[in-house]
């Protein structure tokens, strides 16, 4: 019988871009299938779909790179943006949002940022480099907790092992008090 060959969690890159404004871009960069899962979508409906089939695993890094400039003719594009994030939470959890768009947000960015949305990037030149610095540092933080918490595990086994180690120590000397 051969041994299953373990696979790390990849990160999983969503993009839903109604328009393909950064379609080429983005997928030409993080379409690495050994580093990066990445999927495109161009509506909501069509990614809740997808994510309802599929889910991502709970370990692996999960961002989501929302391009809202379609929201430029919206009634209020902030309650359309708030009712995708509350659905988002509500499916699926641990997602890192990344939200690009051409409005100006202003005092809108706290009742975004309470919904979930870690960054949001001004569509302009500069966007590809800081959703590129964004998923960078996103994928280095969840390492670092992996880390933190594989290092944790082993200090408890360590401690635990001391603490048996004592323990077994003292009952030796009392039951052998001659040897020590």
């Amino acid at each position: 019988m051969a041994l299953a060959k373990k696979t790390r969690n990849l990160a999983r890159i969503y993009l839903i871009d109604e328009l393909k404004h950064h379609y080429d871009e983005i997928m030409g960069k993080y379409d690495r299938p050994g580093k990066y899962r990445t999927r495109a979508y161009t509506s909501e409906h069509r990614f809740f779909q997808e994510l309802e089939k599929d889910r991502p695993p709970v370990g692996a890094p999960k961002i989501l790179i929302y391009v809202a400039n379609r929201h430029l003719t919206a009634e209020d594009p902030l309650k359309d943006l708030l009712r995708f994030l509350d659905k988002l939470n509500t499916l699926a959890k641990g997602f890192e949002v990344i939200v690009v768009t051409s409005q100006k947000i202003g005092e809108n960015e706290r009742h975004l940022r309470d919904a979930g949305v870690l960054s949001l990037i001004p569509d302009n030149e500069n966007a590809l480099l800081r959703i590129d610095n964004f998923i960078k540092a996103s994928i280095s933080r969840h390492t670092i907790r992996m880390k933190k918490k594989a290092a944790k595990r082993a200090l408890r086994v360590l401690g635990l092992y001391i603490l048996l180690v004592i323990l077994l120590l003292i009952i030796a000397r009392n039951i052998y008090p001659r040897y020590f």
